[in-house]
């Protein structure tokens, strides 16, 4: 299912009477596929270009590169049509102003260490944050962030050893911010229902993207069960 990206500048929330705003896609219930690590820049860009028109943030988290190499990826994704406002740099080396992407994402030594001057600044592009826990999703909302990741929810071959947290996990840290969480971890159309009753507003997928044969396709079938889900629980 394709569809446009259109910018426009939404008031996501308030903080200390300021209105934070940021450029995004309108959705109610996000699709982020992450970028997987394995540092090819041509499969990535390759498989982006089929994948973007179904998804609303495409993650460049190569935590190998360089903040300039990230840079380039992004520049690559824009040179086969992927919107500035679809891509999201992972790493605090970029600053929250640019016109590279649509959104940065931190993990918790950046969050826990940022400047609250940068964070208060209204022109800032979108932060997300990765949590684990309830602690450290209210320290990211406290410090900032706009949306966050959380997982793993279910089990995921990228992390093999450990339990997943879980839906009653997930639902926990839906109930203890106000700020959208995205769950992510074993992602796959057939648990977007469940996700969603958990509370969350959005999912992140790596390997199920990626990882399959047909990338565009299992992007699509993601957006469709979304779609589903959001019919369902809208009766």
């Amino acid at each position: 299912m394709a569809f446009l990206c259109f910018h426009s500048i939404h008031a996501w929330k308030e903080r200390d009477g300021t209105v934070i705003s940021h450029e995004h896609v309108h959705r109610s219930f996000e699709l982020h596929v992450v970028s997987t690590g394995a540092g090819d820049q041509a499969s990535f860009v390759k498989a982006a270009k089929d994948v973007w028109p179904s998804v609303d943030y495409i993650h460049i988290r190569e935590k190998q590169l360089t903040w300039q190499d990230k840079i380039d990826w992004a520049e690559s994704l824009r040179s086969v049509g992927v919107p500035s406002c679809r891509i999201v740099i992972n790493g605090s080396e970029l600053p929250l102003q640019n016109d590279i992407c649509g959104g940065v994402h931190w993990g918790q030594d950046a969050i826990r260490n940022c400047n609250p001057a940068v964070m208060s600044n209204v022109q800032r592009l979108r932060l997300g944050v990765s949590v684990h826990s309830i602690d450290e999703a209210k320290i990211a909302e406290e410090r900032g962030a706009d949306y966050l990741f959380f997982g793993h929810v279910y089990s995921t071959n990228s992390k093999p050893d450990l339990d997943p947290r879980g839906l009653h996990a997930l639902a926990e840290v839906c109930r203890s911010v106000s700020i959208p969480v995205m769950a992510i971890g074993g992602i796959e159309p057939g648990n977007i229902h469940a996700i969603r009753s958990a509370g969350a507003q959005g999912v992140a997928v790596i390997s199920n993207v990626w990882a399959n044969d047909s990338p565009d396709r299992a992007a699509a079938s993601l957006r469709q069960a979304i779609v589903v889900a959001t019919e369902s629980l809208s009766r």
